[in-house]
Order: C-alpha cells, then structure tokens, then sequence
C-alpha cells in the first residue's frame, strides 16, 4: 500500500517529513502522496525561495480545508493571494510595525511578577508562559478581560490539538469555536463605539482590525475582521511552545546565563538558536501554478508542494554541526531570508512570511532575560515530540 504523507503526519508526528525523504534516498525534493495526490516535499534555501515565487506557487487551497479553518479561521489572511493578500499583509505589518518593542516590555513585566507572585512553587513552564503571553498581547492590543491568563490558555488550546486526531483535535476546535464568538463581540463592540459618536483614529489594535477594509474599500465582514484579530492573539500565546524549548535550553547551557543576563545581542542570538533547533511548524503548504521542473522533479498546476520547515532549519548544507545547539553561530551573523525560515521565507511584505516574526523574537527574549536573573531549579522533564505541536513538559521550582 503506498504511504500518504497526511496519514503518517497524523501517525509519526515530525518523523513523518524526515522519514518520507529517507525512503527515497534523502533528496532535497522528493515525490510523496499527500491525501490521495501526487505532491512533492522540498527542502532547502533553494527550494525556499522558489516556494516563496508567487508566480509559481498559490496558498489558496494549499491546506486543507478543516485545517486551515482550525488553526487560521476562515478567510485568512494564510489563504489568500495577489492584491488582496498583499493588501490584507499591509495591513499586519503596519499594524505590527512597533509591536516587539511593547510586547518584549509587557512580557518582562508580567513574567517577572508572576515569578514573584509564585516563589517556592512548583510550576509548568509551559503553562506559565501561556498565561503570561496571553497578559501581555490582550494588554497590548487594548482588550480587557476578567480574566486573561484563562483567554490565554483557552487559544493556546486551539494549536495544541491542531497536528493530531483525539481528544485534543475536539478540545481545540471547541477552543477555535469559543474565540470565533468572543472576537467577532469585540469587532462589534468596536465599531459600534466607532459610529455611535464622533471619535479619533482607531487607538488599539483591536480598534484598528476592526476598521480593515478590503481592495473594494469596504470593511472586512464581521467574522473576518474577528478571524484576523484571533491570527494576532493567538500565534502570541504560541510563542510558550519556543518559549519553553528556551527555558530548557537555559537549564541546559547554564553557563550561559550571565551574558544573557547582560546582553540583548546574545539574548538574540540565543533565540535564533532555538527558533532553529526546536521545531513547531512543521511545514508550509503551497500549489503549483504551472508545470515546472523542481531539482529534477516535475510539479504540475494544481500538484501541492510541502516546505519542509524543520529540515530546511537543520539543513548541514547550511548549518555546521545542524543538531547541536549552538547560539554562538549566531553571533555577528547576517541570516539570509531563506535559510531560517520556523516562521516562514523571503520579505513579509511580498510573500507569506510572518508578519508576527520580530514580536516572536522580541518575546522570547525577554523570557530568556527573565529566566536568566532569576533563581529557579527544574523538578521534572519530558517531551511530547513526536506529536505536533512539540511541547516540552518542563517543571521548575521557583526562588
């Protein structure tokens, strides 16, 4: 019985990817089944940048549908292309242009107090981070609940079951289903206050996604000016899973530890290195647009192409020693827009590469700055890895 990449996705976890390219000898691209169609899996720089041709490759259709509506929400920005994707883009990055600096700002604060708060106890890292990331982007983008670190949980919960079938899947889409609602109320509530009165240019972030309009000039509908809001909070609170794998990696390189207490250039490249390393996405899809010859390899229109995202990071053609960590590779080190490419490649601003990606950066620092000056101890390890998303089960005592 022939293998179908999707099935073994759901199966073996990350394993999948690496093990179908093993079968067929390890080449950059090699030719899978992927739900039943003929589909090639790439990797590489190389391959990267002819992902990231949007003359080549499509987005819309490229994940399947119950997915794509799990994870994104319907009518994301993920989906689109040409001038309304461009344009939807234009919007993210403008809207995200100082967000790095605030949420690096938000987050020291509210993990530091939360560590304060919980000294002597034992805690999930993981768990803690969720909470404090969810405090510090509904903080940011002018959005005021009873209780924040159970919003954060709650979209954390949305891509903890998005790569596997069980109860996980079900809690997610019950999670997805919650947040639609929750959003589209503040969309609502938003542009009610904006037409009920007189009143200044949008203020918050959620005031601004709520005044988004589309190439027609016209606002974006309800649930999708909700779905785009969901697409800001929740890769946020994301950022616990790499969050995590840094705080590991703190416990692990413990020598490390003052010069990132000290200095913001090895604090990025410490979490370069992890961004690197550690996987979370496991791969980008795309159509081809037209017949063409990838690495000796036919694609046709309509055929799907697969980035491997986690093998693109390890390549050895690109990275000394890939399986070591390592952050001084980083050091002094100008990354080409298609070699690291956890969050996507090429320039935001013309492809699909994540806007969110300097706010990533920024909020792991300041977690591993955090976690650097203060007194904490693990008290257990474990790992979910294989099974997508990996999360590290990792539980610290602390002062």
């Amino acid at each position: 019985m022939t293998r179908d990449l999707a099935a073994d996705l759901l199966r073996h976890g990350y394993h999948a990817i690496p093990d179908a390219r093993r079968r067929a000898g390890d080449p950059p691209v090699c030719p899978v089944k992927l739900l039943g169609s003929d589909a090639l899996v790439v990797s590489g720089p190389a391959s990267v940048r002819r992902f990231y041709d949007p003359a080549l490759i499509r987005r819309t259709g490229a994940v399947p549908a119950p997915l794509a509506a799990l994870l994104f929400g319907r009518g994301a920005v993920h989906g689109l292309d040409g001038e309304e994707h461009l344009q939807r883009k234009a919007h993210f990055l403008e809207l995200l242009d100082d967000a790095d600096t605030t949420l690096q700002d938000l987050v020291r604060r509210h993990l530091g107090a939360a560590l304060r708060e919980r000294h002597g106890e034992t805690v999930s890292v993981f768990g803690l981070l969720a909470e404090v990331y969810g405090r510090a982007v509904l903080e940011w983008a002018g959005i005021s609940v009873r209780d924040p670190g159970k919003v954060g949980k709650r979209l954390a919960a949305i891509v903890d079951g998005f790569g596997i079938a069980g109860p996980s899947y079900a809690t997610a889409w019950a999670a997805r289903l919650w947040a639609n609602r929750w959003a589209r109320g503040l969309i609502r509530e938003a542009r009610s206050a904006a037409s009920t009165a007189p009143s200044p240019p949008p203020s918050t972030p959620v005031e601004t996604i709520a005044s988004w309009r589309d190439p027609h000039g016209d606002l974006l509908p309800v649930p999708v000016a909700a779905i785009e809001l969901l697409n800001v909070l929740r890769p946020a609170v994301a950022v616990a899973y790499l969050g995590t794998f840094a705080v590991q990696s703190l416990d692990d390189e413990p020598r490390l530890r003052p010069g990132l207490a000290e200095e913001a250039s090895k604090r990025h490249a410490f979490t370069q290195e992890v961004r690197r390393l550690f996987p979370f996405v496991p791969a980008l899809a795309g159509v081809a647009r037209q017949d063409a010859d990838w690495d000796g390899q036919m694609v046709s229109p309509g055929q799907r192409v697969v980035l491997d995202v986690p093998g693109t990071n390890l390549d050895p053609g690109t990275w000394s020693a890939p399986y070591t960590f390592s952050a001084e590779r980083f050091v002094g080190r100008d990354v080409d827009a298609f070699e690291l490419v956890p969050q996507g490649g090429g320039d935001p601003a013309e492809g699909h590469r994540c806007p969110g990606e300097p706010a990533t950066i920024a909020m792991i620092s300041a977690t591993v700055e955090v976690f650097a000056t203060a007194t904490w101890s693990v008290v257990g390890r474990g790992s979910t890895y294989p099974r997508i998303p990996a999360r590290e089960r990792l539980r610290i005592r602390t002062g």
